[in-house]
């Protein structure tokens, strides 16, 4: 089994200067389903235009690698199809066995500098939020072996994921080594050793890692009242079952909220239920 994670960022309800809220997730996948799962959404992108174009929730990030391969207007016919791509990319992860697992964390300050001098540690907390929960999923169904994929770290700077990994797979507990895993050490899971890194733009399920990401953070602030319900929200609901957790125990199971302001926990905890599973 493996989990592709990748992490988004967004705005909290403190009217930070920068954003605040830190996410960290994706996909959990078993062995069976991996290459089947893959060859579908590749199935999917070409129908658009190459089964093995790099896609992501914000097709605009993606603009100037386009350009630099001359394939500009393959970049455009992807943005203005991205409803209908998205939304059967959804649904075949609806249709498979997969977990989502995605974990959020807030910053403590709303000042630029204070956030900024403190987000390689709550990027791992992020990480490490989401890695607990992963490992429960993987005591919960015992795999033959488990295996984290991420994203290439912004400025190559793996320490956040290398030190968090490393101390919850020898020793079963946080790097800052004051919360526990309540999976216990992941070396008695059967988790590899280490982290494995890859290139987003050639990974399809870390692509899809992101779609998941991004529509969930759509889907977080909608909940904290920062924008309506649109197609973020519409994805999630496709894929809803696939929560840890679902139904009833999305948040804190699939999706992780740490925070010390109570304002952004309740919010989510509070509007979740109803966002996902309307009457």
């Amino acid at each position: 089994m493996k989990w592709f994670a990748d992490n988004s960022e967004l705005n909290g309800i403190k009217e930070a200067e920068i954003p605040d809220i830190l996410m960290f997730g994706g996909i959990a996948v078993p062995a069976s389903i991996e290459h089947d799962l893959r060859l579908r959404i590749e199935s999917i992108k070409g129908r658009y235009a190459h089964p093995r174009a790099p896609v992501k929730w914000n097709m605009r990030d993606l603009r100037s690698l386009y350009e630099k391969q001359g394939k500009v207007e393959m970049h455009t016919r992807l943005q203005e199809s991205s409803r209908e791509w998205r939304k059967e990319i959804f649904t075949a992860l609806a249709e498979c066995e997969v977990t989502l697992i995605v974990a959020c964390i807030e910053a403590y300050s709303s000042d630029r500098k204070i956030i900024k001098a403190t987000k390689e540690q709550l990027t791992s907390h992020s990480f490490s939020n989401g890695l607990m929960r992963f490992g429960l999923h993987v005591q919960e169904s015992h795999p033959d072996h488990a295996q984290v994929v991420l994203d290439w770290p912004d400025r190559s700077e793996s320490k956040p994921f290398d030190s968090e990994y490393s101390s919850a797979f020898n020793r079963g507990v946080t790097a800052a080594g004051n919360v526990p895993y309540r999976c216990g050490a992941l070396v008695n899971l059967r988790f590899l050793d280490s982290a494995t890194y890859a290139n987003m733009y050639h990974s399809t399920l870390l692509q899809t890692a992101d779609l998941v990401v991004g529509a969930t953070r759509e889907v977080i602030e909608c909940c904290l009242g920062k924008k309506e319900s649109g197609q973020g929200v519409d994805c999630i609901r496709i894929v809803r079952d696939r929560f840890r957790g679902a139904p009833n125990r999305i948040v804190g199971f699939g999706i992780s909220i740490s925070s010390g302001n109570k304002g952004f926990s309740n919010a989510v905890s509070n509007s979740i239920g109803g966002l996902l599973y309307p009457a």
